[in-house]
């Protein structure tokens, strides 16, 4: 994104032009879409269940980035400079980043409980009580803020460009990214073993008869569940990825246009998979469905 001031006509055009077709349906598709399932799960009766809690918790999370950060992302595009320019450019970035890493680590809480649920069905319900899973919801922002805040350890160089308005000190710029690799590389790890496991104690209890018929019953409709949180855990890193390629690039390739907008088309990206969430829950879960058809009945009945 930009730090200079010096736009010409043409790039405002071309500028304005993309956020009116793109970002601005985007914004308000994320606010309407997360702002539904908000209403949904209060009218579901399983709201207060550990699944619904963190889908709930993350749509919310989701309902921020519309709200908050699309819109900073949209004065940026536009104007080509912060809102905060006098404070501190790279305040810009702030938002995105910690709704960013909030999802993630919602994504994790949420593989957890279906993990939990299907491999230790007794034992779900006390291992995943609501205390626990408000106090890793606060913990997850603690860090997510933590993280975002690393970049203001270290002195802030002032620069002209198109594409950062303040560059950190390299070695701050190092430890973020050792985190974020570090992270990513453990997280990816958690999730692929945990989705493997879910994926055998599945099969084990379809094929072999394993248990009751109603706990077969269960460990299949939660089964259904996970393979949900997996949907939701793909378009994330689908969407991520474009958008974790862009040190790679600034670090390879000259500022270039065809670099700016590969930039924007990042934002876009990261910031779609709060508009496709929505989309997932009502398809993928019943209860979300059933709300929905629901509540389109009473509207049609009372026109």
């Amino acid at each position: 994104m930009s730090g200079s001031s010096n736009v010409t006509t043409d790039e405002m055009r071309d500028n304005l032009i993309f956020v009116l077709s793109v970002y601005t349906p985007l914004a308000l598709l994320i606010i309407a879409g997360n702002a539904l399932v908000l209403f949904l799960i209060r009218q579901t009766k399983s709201y207060d269940k550990p699944q619904f809690v963190l889908l709930g918790s993350l749509a919310f999370v989701d309902l921020l980035t519309g709200i908050i950060a699309v819109p900073m992302h949209m004065w940026t595009a536009i104007l080509q400079k912060s809102l905060f320019v006098r404070i501190n450019c790279h305040l810009q970035y702030s938002p995105s980043n910690i709704f960013i890493s909030v999802s993630f680590f919602h994504l994790l809480l949420i593989t957890v409980d279906r993990y939990v649920s299907i491999v230790s069905p007794l034992q779900h319900r006390q291992f995943m009580e609501l205390r626990k899973i408000y106090s890793a919801i606060a913990i997850s922002w603690i860090i997510s803020c933590f993280y975002s805040m690393v970049a203001y350890f270290g002195k802030l160089k002032k620069i002209e460009g198109i594409f950062f308005c303040y560059q950190v000190d390299q070695r701050v710029v190092t430890a973020q990214r050792y985190i974020t690799s570090c992270m990513v590389s453990i997280s990816t790890i958690l999730l692929i073993v945990m989705y493997s496991r879910i994926v055998l104690v599945a099969r084990k209890y379809e094929k072999k008869k394993v248990g009751t018929v109603s706990t077969r019953n269960l460990i299949r409709k939660r089964y259904k569940a996970a393979k949900t949180s997996a949907l939701i855990i793909g378009a994330f890193g689908i969407t991520f990825l474009p958008y974790a390629m862009k040190p790679v690039l600034y670090l390879i390739y000259q500022p270039s246009d065809l670099l700016y907008w590969y930039d924007l088309i990042a934002d876009v990206l990261i910031h779609m998979n709060s508009a496709v969430n929505p989309f997932i829950y009502v398809c993928r879960l019943q209860q979300f469905s059933c709300a929905l058809r629901r509540l389109l009945n009473n509207c049609s009945t009372r026109a």
